[in-house]
């Protein structure tokens, strides 16, 4: 796949996919009510934020690809839904489940 600097092999794009899911879902299991007390000393905010970051840079290198904004709109309404005081879980787990089924459509500048 051709990127910014050059090109990544199908292999890291798939891993880097398989990443992304993982950062997603591990946000999930922060927020779910049967294994957050694991994860109680996370910064969900924080990991939200590392997170986002890291897709608007994969975003620049991979020439901007449309897939980005819908995964990273998602991961945005669940960070607000996150910080509500009535906190819809259900909804929330939704848009995380659709954020990591979106990161497997991922596509470069080819």
């Amino acid at each position: 796949m051709k990127h910014k600097y050059g090109y990544f092999s199908q292999r890291q794009i798939d891993l880097t996919k398989q990443s992304i899911r993982k950062s997603i879902f591990f946000l999930l299991l922060c927020a779910d009510p049967n294994t957050k007390q694991e994860y109680q000393y996370i910064n969900v905010n924080e990991a939200f934020v590392n997170l986002l970051n890291r897709l608007g840079g994969l975003n620049k290198l991979l020439y901007e690809p449309s897939e980005l904004v819908t995964i990273m709109s998602l991961l945005e309404q669940a960070l607000s839904l996150y910080d509500e005081k009535d906190f819809n879980f259900k909804l929330y787990r939704k848009l995380l489940l659709d954020a990591g089924s979106e990161a497997l459509k991922i596509k470069g500048g080819d």
